[in-house]
């Protein structure tokens, strides 16, 4: 498949709908919920099916798409998909489809992203219905007033703007200095149209579909009036409400990844706490494996409270990330896909601080990395416009739905194909549960002595995190025996609670000076069993996050 491309909803159906027909053992396909236009919410569940159900094996979980224009996010998660079902000669995806579970969301977001990919576009943050008020607010709202299918900037020129045309390109607009005086100024506006306006007066308004699912969680929410686009409850939102059902009752799950644009970072928890407030073994277990995420996609990773906060002295709350760790302790990171600026060259910048203030050369080394290798179309030249309301503007600009926001056609492939590594290691990462030892020993007059270890052969804990134990979340590691065919229990206890098995998470120690590794990933059981050769004991041997195992035993 050629993953140039972005999906329209049509192809999102079409497209699941023929791989579940084609791989019925790797993939089905369920509508999970709908959002508020009454569109299929699907999930992909991905598992070889013969080796067990997906419920009864560790999962991660990946989401995308759930702002309106970030459409990338669905192409990854597509191609992600496709990856999976096709890597048949992938030993590494072989053993995870055996061992382990991938549920997949392409598009939480359907009505928006349908809004974002129509013939002519309109742009909103997530949710479609009118919120939070019906009526238009007066101002300028954003549209495609020229009918071309694009929404790009209006610039008119005014002694008191605050831009001109650069010093080095015509093409581009230059900020104007503070005491700078005696030139061509313009204002810079979105493309649109002013609702009431008087002939005098443009202020930017609030969007009428002002909803923004990704503080809509139940984490930390804000009313409207602290922050806005959270809705009117934590939930509120169906699409919101979809995600949480899902994830709060399906503990297999240990990874929640949710695929973002644009800035080409992996950002982990919290937004809203400094590093000092987490559980620090959770901490160095989050570092680690963002510097491996790094490693794989080349993407930075960072702390969303420390170093990706839009005002230093603002914080973000009822994001999907914090609470799936918060609540689910879950590791859950947001990957923030693209970015402009960096495939430009421009390495390391500061992610927000950037926007405000850099030297302009950066501006055209943007521009003609941009024009080279995506096309004129990406930026276009300024042309002149009669504006029903303002008369006489110009039109042009970025085009910012495929260069900023999004990548450009050509180059949505090669950045989908960069994300799977990541999520593949997540699956190498997932604790599972294993029998290391089981031997059964007669002692004589019908009695049998039943032994097991059973250890956990994964990266993870049995728990995930420090914080889900906090949170008692996951249960830990039960034994349960089955006694059929007349056997009876002498001894042990039919049901047995092991609590949690670590990983490898918790020996992070790169010098082995001193260092020991404990066979803390192991628990024993044993039993004294009655019972006539031939009777069968069934062993079950389960745990929410790490899988579950089931055995038969014949007394012989």
């Amino acid at each position: 498949m050629d993953f140039n491309r972005y999906f329209t909803n049509a192809e999102v159906s079409e497209f699941l709908t023929r791989w579940a027909a084609d791989y019925p053992e790797l993939i089905r396909v369920d509508k999970i919920g709908e959002s508020y236009e009454k569109r299929p919410i699907w999930l992909a569940t991905l598992t070889n099916q013969q080796t067990g159900p997906a419920e009864e094996k560790p999962a991660v979980w990946v989401d995308a798409n759930i702002h309106a224009t970030e459409i990338a996010g669905c192409t990854v998660a597509m191609h992600l998909i496709h990856r999976l079902l096709t890597g048949g000669d992938d030993a590494q995806v072989t053993k995870l489809l055996n061992t382990s579970t991938f549920y997949i969301v392409p598009r939480v977001n359907p009505d928006g992203a349908e809004l974002a990919m129509a013939d002519q576009p309109t742009y909103v943050r997530s949710g479609v219905r009118a919120y939070p008020i019906p009526e238009l607010d007066d101002g300028l709202h954003e549209k495609d007033i020229d009918g071309d299918g694009r929404i790009l900037q209006m610039r008119i020129q005014d002694a008191n703007g605050d831009w001109k045309v650069s010093s080095l390109d015509p093409r581009m607009l230059e900020k104007r200095g503070p005491a700078e005086n005696g030139s061509t100024y313009y204002r810079l506006l979105p493309e649109g149209l002013i609702e009431n306006y008087d002939g005098y007066l443009i202020k930017l308004a609030r969007p009428q579909k002002g909803l923004d699912f990704n503080r809509n969680f139940p984490f930390e929410w804000r009313t409207e009036s602290d922050q806005q686009g959270a809705g009117p409850y934590p939930t509120s939102e169906a699409e919101v409400r979809t995600l949480v059902d899902f994830l709060a009752t399906h503990p297999n799950i240990n990874f929640a990844i949710t695929y973002h644009t644009y800035s080409r970072v992996i950002l982990r928890p919290f937004s809203t706490h400094p590093d000092e407030d987490m559980d620090t073994d959770d901490l160095w277990v989050y570092q680690r494996i963002s510097e491996l995420g790094s490693k794989l996609t080349g993407y930075r990773n960072a702390s969303v409270f420390h170093d990706f906060k839009y005002h230093p002295k603002e914080v973000i709350t009822g994001g999907f990330d914090d609470w799936a760790y918060d609540h689910l302790g879950m590791i859950s990171f947001t990957i923030e896909l693209w970015d402009l600026p960096t495939a430009a060259g421009l390495k390391d910048r500061k992610f927000i601080e950037w926007y405000r203030q850099h030297p302009h050369e950066e501006d055209l080394q943007i521009l003609n990395w941009a024009t080279e290798n995506a096309g004129p179309q990406v930026h276009v030249d300024w042309y002149s416009f009669e504006h029903p309301q303002l008369g006489q503007v110009e039109l042009g600009g970025w085009d910012r739905m495929y260069s900023w926001r999004n990548p450009p056609h050509a180059l949505m492939g090669e950045e989908a194909a960069n994300q799977a590594p990541f999520v593949l290691a997540m699956g190498d990462m997932l604790p599972h549960l294993n029998i290391h030892t089981l031997s059964l020993t007669p002692l004589g007059n019908s009695d049998y002595h039943l032994n097991l270890v059973v250890e956990n052969t994964g990266f993870l804990s049995t728990a995930t995190t420090k914080h889900a134990l906090k949170r008692a979340m996951p249960r830990g590691v039960r034994i349960e025996l089955e006694l059929v065919d007349g056997a009876s229990l002498v001894s042990g206890k039919q049901r047995t609670d092991l609590s949690h098995l670590q990983g490898r998470s918790n020996k992070l120690e790169v010098t082995y000076v001193g260092d020991a590794t404990p066979t803390d990933n192991r628990a024993r059981v044993e039993w004294v069993l009655h019972g006539q050769p031939g009777a069968e004991v069934k062993l079950n041997i389960l745990s929410d996050r790490a899988g579950s195992i089931h055995r038969a035993v014949i007394l012989t």
